[in-house]
């Protein structure tokens, strides 16, 4: 029981800090779209802040992920984006609404960057739009810790066919025709014994001939 109530308190606490950094970053957009100055200073430290947890908070999900994909099937969209019934529905909708406020925020603070700087100048504004990656570390992190997912799918592995072998319709291996039986009835030729107890005509009316000029003997 306790075990169950840290990790339920551990995934709040994920929650908490998704719903408190997107209320950052959305703050820092709207002091960045109002003002050149305060986008040079505000914006670029909230962006740059929150990048640099995204990407910790990503990569420490992926490797956490592919420890668990050993026994359970997870996808990169249910990891970063919660897709599925990975978690429960109210914690599906916090993590996702902030992620897309998050975007949506840096597409329009990008844009009303750019409508307000010169070509020549640099769009201080823009550096926002890196923003999202700490909502995606976010998810993750949470999803890699107390995701719920189904289990691995195993598919066997398909056998290696060796050289000059032919697979049928139905999948069964066919050996190569040098290693095929050749018997001369499955063939539709006579055994080599009576082959060679055949002779040819000539060879026939030859020995007929030899006993006529010779004669019998003894």
């Amino acid at each position: 029981m306790n075990r169950a109530s840290d990790s339920e308190r551990a995934g709040a606490a994920i929650v908490n800090i998704a719903l408190a950094g997107t209320a950052a970053i959305v703050a820092a957009g709207v002091l960045g779209a109002l003002s050149e100055d305060l986008a040079q200073s505000v914006v670029v430290l909230v962006s740059a802040g929150a990048a640099a947890v995204g990407i910790v908070g990503f990569v420490w999900s992926y490797l956490r992920a592919v420890g668990r994909s050993r026994v359970d099937e997870i996808s990169v969209s249910q990891l970063y984006i919660v897709v599925g019934t990975v978690a429960p529905p109210p914690v599906k909708r916090r993590l996702q609404w902030s992620l897309w406020l998050q975007i949506a925020v840096a597409i329009v603070v990008m844009v009303v960057g750019f409508s307000r700087t010169d070509p020549e100048e640099f769009n201080w504004a823009a550096c926002i739009i890196v923003a999202p990656l700490f909502g995606m570390g976010v998810n993750g992190v949470w999803v890699a810790s107390h995701g719920t997912f189904g289990a691995r799918i195993l598919t066997p592995s398909p056998r290696r066919r060796r050289r000059g072998e032919s697979v049928t319709q139905q999948g069964t291996p066919v050996a190569p025709r040098a290693q095929r039986s050749r018997h001369p009835l499955a063939e539709g030729r006579p055994p080599r014994s009576e082959r060679s107890n055949r002779s040819s005509p000539g060879e026939s009316r030859t020995s007929a001939s030899d006993m006529e000029q010779n004669g019998p003997h003894g």
